[in-house]
């Protein structure tokens, strides 16, 4: 039997959609770090740091999902919170 194609699309939307559902908030690093985590669950990099950042702009971009951007204390990083999800994984 075929194992179950992932995609950064895919992989993303899961994250996402979890940080929505727990109402959690999280940092541009932590969707960059999927990579290295998809790598570790999957095997296999599934796309470079640069490609989940341009799948996460593209995915709030389509209107998909409406991120709020919010004020990070001690940081120069963006701190995000998924506020509506258009599209279920």
């Amino acid at each position: 039997m075929k194992a179950a194609v992932i995609t950064v699309k895919i992989h993303l939307k899961a994250f996402l959609n979890f940080q929505y559902k727990h109402r959690l908030k999280f940092k541009t690093h932590e969707i960059q770090d999927l990579s290295a985590r998809g790598k570790e669950r999957f095997g296999r990099i599934i796309g470079s740091t640069e490609t989940y950042t341009r799948c996460f702009r593209q995915l709030r971009e389509d209107g998909l999902y409406t991120v709020e951007k919010l004020k990070s204390p001690n940081s120069n990083e963006a701190m995000w919170q998924v506020t509506e999800v258009k599209e279920v994984l």
